[in-house]
């Protein structure tokens, strides 16, 4: 499932530790927790964060949760002693069937979170699982563990979904998505916003729901924990977790906006920015159901993997940013540029890359999906009003910034002879379907793949079932066939002979509980790649 490489860390176990001492982000005479832990009672409720299962293999998955009290103080209302956490796992929502049990501890260095690798399991088939601190039990989660390698699967069913701005809705499209009953989730990204609190008589856009007023800009971990634990305190976002496992990936805002490498757009040395990258991603990793292979290392994380579901389908999850290139031409949507077609720029990094292509070579699957974050495919941008250009305008932070890379991508797809790609996409806040074409600059030539960009969970606000420059937005891209402005998610219902997205949106998220309805299908049949309506 995981890579067996990794880029070389840019800072070794022991200087960055050092430095993280003189910088502050380890506190001096904190009090040290006892290595054993100890009975612990309760005053207020301490699964505030609810629950969470993640990156399922064919005998089993991840369960997680967060003891948190309170979930906006810098420890989550925690003392520092270690904590027992026991865990069920059972074969009927009723949790009658245990099939199996155990204890996790956890530990004021990981924020009191605990992450439960179960396996044993029966594949192909959901379960049920719960936790318990003291005398107190969390809710009850389920999961499904993912068919055996070759073996037949009728259907899967699972949805992608990203881009969540506290401020900018409420979270209904989550409540929707935990109706479905999903084999998983892929969460391509921007699961927190970093940004400090928006002032509501400053704000340029509407805001749904307030922060704190002491949310500051994320820069240390205390920082981030904070954030997560906002987010998470939200109960939509909690039933959609606890309704099937996800497969959790992040953009750029789990740590800075438009964070390339290791720099940011403030210009902040890498030195520095490194210890913030530290500090967010493992918050990252406290918060979300993940294995222990993606454990960070100070900054650097293991996050790119992948997923097999029988014969049917083999998913990659890919991380394009931690070792990318600096977007070139100044970043944003701009005429492409010499740099933006350097064969020298990387979007994943060689490491990547080659792990990559082994897994395309080494799958077998009907269909091969490559899991990522930002725009695959070109995409002209002209006619948006804040491009500012008539001529053809790329966005430098998503693929069109890293031409090269994306033909090597292409190119690997061809040597594995990758009859079926769909890649998966988020960032943008629109929806959006489009055909890929062998070469990325010649929308005429032969079709090698389609790619289905979800909107946003709530970041952008109330959106409109159009864009303004809709006609022009088609004729300026003949590969794009779908394209839309409200928030929501993508459904994908696929079998061996095709794979079906469903654009699925709420008209609004200022106000909660809005229904949600079917914006448009589309269906790619196996061996034929190409959009079609449904």
């Amino acid at each position: 499932m995981f890579p067996t490489g990794i880029a070389d860390l840019h800072l070794d176990r022991r200087a960055f530790l050092k430095g993280a001492l003189s910088a502050g982000l380890i506190i001096p005479g904190l009090p040290l927790a006892r290595a054993e832990p100890g009975r612990v009672r309760f005053k207020t409720y301490p699964f505030t964060l609810g629950i969470a299962s993640g990156d399922p293999a064919s005998d089993g998955f991840v369960i997680w949760t967060r003891l948190a009290p309170e979930p906006l103080r810098g420890h989550g209302g925690m003392p520092p002693d270690p904590v027992e956490v026991s865990w069920e796992i059972a074969s009927d929502a009723e949790m009658k069937g245990i099939v199996r049990t155990g204890t996790a501890i956890a530990r004021i260095e990981t924020a009191h979170s605990v992450h439960v690798e179960v396996d044993g399991l029966e594949p192909g088939r959901p379960y049920f699982y719960r936790f318990r601190a003291g005398d107190v039990d969390s809710p009850i989660g389920r999961a499904k563990a993912f068919a055996a390698a070759g073996s037949d699967v009728s259907e899967l069913k699972f949805a992608s979904a990203g881009c969540q701005s506290w401020e900018d809705g409420f979270y209904t499209v989550w409540r929707h998505i935990a109706e479905e009953q999903f084999d998983f989730v892929f969460h391509y990204g921007d699961y927190i916003y970093e940004y400090a609190r928006r002032s509501p008589d400053k704000s340029d856009r509407p805001i749904a729901r307030t922060m704190p007023a002491d949310f500051l800009l994320c820069v240390n971990l205390v920082d981030y924990r904070r954030r997560y634990g906002l987010y998470k305190s939200d109960p939509d976002l909690q039933a959609a977790h606890a309704s099937c496992a996800f497969l959790s990936s992040f953009d750029d805002h789990e740590i800075a906006n438009n964070w390339a490498g290791e720099s940011d757009p403030r210009n902040t040395p890498p030195e520095a920015f490194l210890f913030r990258r530290a500090a967010a991603f493992q918050a990252w990793y406290e918060h979300m159901p993940v294995r222990r292979a993606v454990l960070p290392r100070g900054p650097d994380m293991l996050a790119y993997r992948d997923f097999r579901f029988g014969k049917l389908a083999n998913l990659a999850v890919l991380d394009t940013r931690q070792f990318r290139s600096r977007q070139p031409c100044g970043d944003r949507i701009k005429p492409s540029c010499d740099e933006a077609r350097d064969p020298a720029r990387t979007m994943m990094g060689q490491i990547q890359e080659n792990w990559l292509a082994g897994s395309l070579h080494s799958a077998e699957a009907t269909w091969q999906i490559l899991a990522q974050q930002v725009l695959f495919a070109p995409m002209d941008w002209r006619s948006f009003p804040w491009a500012k250009t008539t001529e053809t305008a790329g966005n430098m932070d998503g693929w069109d910034g890293y031409v090269a890379g994306r033909d090597r991508v292409l190119a690997m797809l061809g040597e594995a002879r990758a009859a079926n790609c769909v890649v998966l996409t988020g960032d943008a806040h629109i929806g959006l379907a489009l055909e890929i074409k062998e070469k990325s600059q010649q929308p005429d030539s032969r079709c090698v793949g389609v790619e289905f960009l979800a909107t946003s969970i709530s970041s952008g606000g109330d959106g409109s079932a159009l864009l303004q420059n809709d006609a022009a937005l088609h004729a300026d891209n003949p590969h794009l066939k779908f394209a839309g402005n409200e928030r929501g998610y993508n459904r994908h219902i696929l079998n061996s002979k095709q794979w079906q997205a469903d654009f699925r949106v709420v008209e609004r998220i200022s106000t909660a509980g809005e229904p949600v309805i079917t914006r448009k299908s589309l269906v790619v049949e196996a061996g034929n790649p190409g959009l079609v309506d449904a």
